[in-house]
């Protein structure tokens, strides 16, 4: 037997080694830190208006309409009940942290100063909220006034051992029944007979924008141990002066407002924590309230960062604290006992506010790196394996705004928008855009505003938009010719290809016309395939084989 021949010898181990098959069975979204070829089989160079809930390429369902015609172009959204508050500004807003609120009070900080609505007044109008009131119950301005001290008839100053000395404060109190701090201490009264009758003379508030009804009056009294300021009488705000012929046995509740100061007029960022807890902010400054009193907000509760804060948000008993610095972590189960940290390891300024989202024990944040994840035991760049610093800061995130939905983050930049998906660690593009959005969790939706029309985020049963998922760069031997392709699809007449070879496009086949089962490719050879597909209908798996006995079942 003649001896083979280099030639024939090659030729011959060719025909030994098997022909490689691109079997793309589970699909994600993209992570452009990895160069195209280095990606695992499952992620995409471009995933567009897609998602991967089922572990292969759906396209985003259509917006669904709401049936709600907004009477503005709203910048900021909140579900209320059967209406929608609408505002053309950035707007913080919380529901009342007290268990079925018989008011239904809404609280929110959209910085000018701190506000408070509920159902009696803000759905009246056709702009909701329609109207609101200051909040916080400011301090009488004005000490009560001391008028005549009148005996009573027949007594007499006999016994300088019942001599009383007594001091009078006020409070202002709101519809709802709010009470605000004490005024300054009366001048002192002596009461040299028992039984004495005492004028006072009452000023009206200097300012009325908190809603302020009626008026508490207090009386110090001193004996048994106790010290403090008694209830004499409730007033109307509008009463001028008051007689006080009550015995001390006759006195009402103590004085417990003193320090019940009104949240400054700059703060921001207002949040619900556990235990009936509101945060907000102001410069470096972060505020807490009394528990389930959002309208007191004690000074001694004030705490400092070293930078300015961006935004916070809560989860449970912890606070998250973006600054233009470092992130800081505020725990406590009370205002008293709330301590911060601040998070060294970690220096990640907040650089939008609006970019902050709380959800599944974590919240989310935009800084000039990436997306930072911090939960109560510290924090991290969530997206530090998935994009670059630089691909980042191209998207704009100072203008990031964001939301959350169905345990992912939907974030929207003046140039980007984007689904970031925690669990799998990847992105997808959106085109879809819209003026501002609210997660409603009773309904478990995103509601958008696009102008004035209310939608619901992917409420529709179809869609009607057309995604894009390209594979990975996949490198094969040099030479290699892969001549038939397979596309799994729900509906394959509504789905398209673009085959990639070596940089350029050798095919495209528009929806319609791909047919069931296996297809010719052209005849090229190449080193690196890549292969797009695009349409409306979901696509469960994409094979491609040198010929159709290697294709995979």
């Amino acid at each position: 037997m003649a001896p083979l021949s280099r030639v024939g010898l090659f030729r011959f181990c060719l025909s030994e080694i098997p022909m490689p098959v691109l079997d793309i069975v589970t699909m994600r979204g993209t992570m452009p830190r990895v160069e195209p070829h280095l990606l695992s089989d499952e992620v995409a160079v471009i995933a567009r208006d897609c998602h991967f809930d089922h572990g292969v390429i759906s396209p985003l369902e259509d917006d669904a309409s709401a049936g709600v015609e907004l009477p503005i172009v709203p910048t900021t959204l909140f579900h209320y009940g059967q209406h929608w508050f609408a505002w053309n500004k950035v707007v913080e807003a919380i529901r009342s942290p007290i268990a079925q609120d018989s008011y239904g009070r809404v609280y929110y900080t959209d910085g000018e100063y701190p506000k408070v609505t509920h159902a009696q007044i803000a759905t009246g109008g056709s702009n909701k909220p329609t109207a609101w009131y200051r909040l916080g119950i400011p301090a009488p301005g004005v000490p009560v006034g001391i008028g005549t001290i009148t005996p009573p008839v027949g007594g007499v100053d006999d016994d300088l051992t019942d001599d009383e000395t007594r001091f009078y404060v006020d409070t202002f109190v709101t519809a709802m029944g709010e009470e605000g701090p004490p005024g300054p201490v009366s001048g002192k009264v002596n009461i040299g007979i028992p039984g004495s009758s005492v004028t006072l003379m009452l000023s009206p508030p200097t300012t009325q924008n908190s809603n302020i009804t009626k008026r508490r009056i207090y009386r110090s009294v001193s004996g048994g141990g106790l010290a403090d300021y008694l209830l004499v009488a409730e007033l109307p705000i509008a009463q001028a002066s008051f007689v006080d012929i009550r015995e001390d046995g006759e006195l009402g509740a103590v004085l417990e407002t003193y320090d019940y100061t009104m949240p400054p007029d700059g703060m921001r960022g207002l949040c619900q924590m556990a235990n009936g807890m509101c945060a907000g902010f102001a410069g470096n400054s972060l505020y807490l309230c009394e528990p389930y009193l959002p309208y007191a907000w004690p000074e001694k509760y004030r705490l400092t960062t070293e930078h300015d804060i961006v935004a916070i948000a809560a989860i449970d008993t912890t606070l998250v604290i973006g600054t233009k610095g470092y992130p800081y972590l505020a725990q406590g189960v009370s205002p008293a006992s709330v301590t911060t940290q601040k998070l060294s390891q970690l220096p990640q300024s907040c650089v939008s506010g609006r970019s902050m989202v709380a959800m599944d024990g974590v919240v989310l944040y935009a800084s000039p790196d990436g997306l930072v994840g911090i939960g109560a035991n510290g924090g991290q760049v969530v997206t530090e394996q998935v994009i670059t610093s630089k691909q980042w800061r191209a998207m704009k995130p100072e203008t990031m705004r964001a939301w959350h939905h169905e345990g992912k983050y939907v974030g929207m930049t003046d140039t980007h928008a984007f689904i970031f998906d925690p669990k799998s660690g990847d992105l997808r593009e959106l085109t879809n855009r819209w003026d501002a959005a609210v997660s409603d969790m009773e309904s478990d939706s995103l509601y958008i505003a696009k102008g004035r029309s209310l939608q619901i985020w992917r409420g529709g049963s179809a869609s009607n938009g057309q995604f894009i998922w390209r594979s990975k760069l996949f490198m094969v031997p040099e030479g290699t010719s892969f001549n038939c392709c397979r596309v799994l699809a729900q509906d394959v007449g509504l789905v398209g290809i673009k085959l990639f070879v070596d940089g350029e496009q050798v095919m495209e086949l528009s929806p319609g016309n791909l047919v069931p089962g296996a297809f010719r490719l052209p005849p090229v050879r190449g080193r690196f395939w890549q292969i797009e597909v695009f349409g409306t209908s979901v696509v469960s798996r994409i094979t491609l084989a040198s010929s159709m006995a290697e294709m995979v079942n």
